[in-house]
């Protein structure tokens, strides 16, 4: 016999998304979660957040293979230090881009000789 499917509102649910979204990725505490939510073990919640991570990579995966198709994908930077997608563990403003900074914008290397 299954066991009863767990009801989580929309209050819930935008909560939980906010604690993924503050935590490392894919390391929600949910043993200390689970005080937040009374009508959840630490078990459902862990479950829910896969579900949730795994309907986002759907949905990002469907998007790059749509845009693959539409053949507007990544286009080649200008120059080897142009990068062109968001470093994987940063999380930028969707308007801004990462750049790594150069030797000039640091200023000349002591080595203390």
């Amino acid at each position: 016999m299954r066991a009863r499917r767990a009801v989580w509102t929309g209050a819930e649910l935008t909560l939980l998304k906010h604690l993924m979204w503050l935590a490392e990725p894919d390391n929600v505490n949910c043993r200390d979660a689970a005080h937040l939510f009374p009508n959840h073990t630490p078990q459902g919640i862990q479950r829910r957040c896969a579900c949730i991570r795994d309907l986002a990579r759907r949905k990002e995966r469907k998007q790059r293979l749509l845009a693959e198709q539409r053949g507007d994908g990544m286009q080649e930077p200008d120059s080897p230090t142009s990068v062109m997608a968001i470093p994987a563990a940063g999380r930028l403003h969707h308007t801004l881009v990462w750049v790594p900074p150069t030797d000039q914008e640091i200023g000349p290397m002591n080595l203390g000789t």
